[in-house]
């Protein structure tokens, strides 16, 4: 059961279907993806960009903005689908009002491309033109990845745990005169 959680989490995380609204408006995410995504890029936006860790914080400051946005867009487009969708069902649908929902559907879409510009443009400020194409390389590589751990749970059988990748060894420390 875990496992399809994970599964339908990760396969609407890459499909852009936001979660509930609610859990947008609090300051932290509790989505465990989101967390990831955020734990990730605060690791290694720092190495992969050349910069410090005031930079990375203010890059995922403003992640955390218009991320907000746009997943509140996507649910306004979401919504307007499905009154598109009631609508079509009826035996006779009003031309006028299908052309409502359409042009309130292509209104949403224009809104979250003026986000991710106004995102772009916003990380401009904090980077360098060579910084942003890191930036852009590590978040392409990061969806890479998030992918594969979406195909490997949906490849392996229901039951199976899915293997855990160890965590760091713990190394003794050796003191002079001490013991360790």
């Amino acid at each position: 059961m875990l496992r399809c959680v994970f599964l339908a989490t990760l396969l609407l995380l890459l499909a852009g279907v936001p979660r509930p609204v609610g859990a947008l408006t609090t300051g932290g995410s509790s989505d465990p993806i989101d967390q990831y995504q955020a734990d990730f890029k605060r690791k290694n936006l720092g190495p992969a960009l050349g910069i410090d860790q005031s930079k990375v914080e203010r890059l995922l400051q403003i992640d955390r903005k218009y991320k907000s946005l746009k997943r509140q867009a996507i649910q306004k487009a979401r919504m307007s689908l499905q009154q598109l969708n009631r609508v079509m069902r009826q035996p006779k649908p009003s031309e006028q009002e299908v052309r409502g929902i359409l042009g309130n559907m292509m209104r949403i879409r224009r809104e979250k491309l003026a986000l991710e510009q106004r995102q772009l443009e916003e990380e401009k400020t904090v980077l360098t033109p060579m910084q942003q194409t890191r930036h852009i390389l590590l978040l392409m590589n990061m969806r890479q990845q998030i992918a594969k751990e979406a195909q490997k749970v949906r490849q392996s059988p229901r039951g199976v745990p899915l293997p855990v990748k160890p965590g760091p060894r713990e190394v003794p420390v050796s003191r002079p005169g001490g013991r360790y």
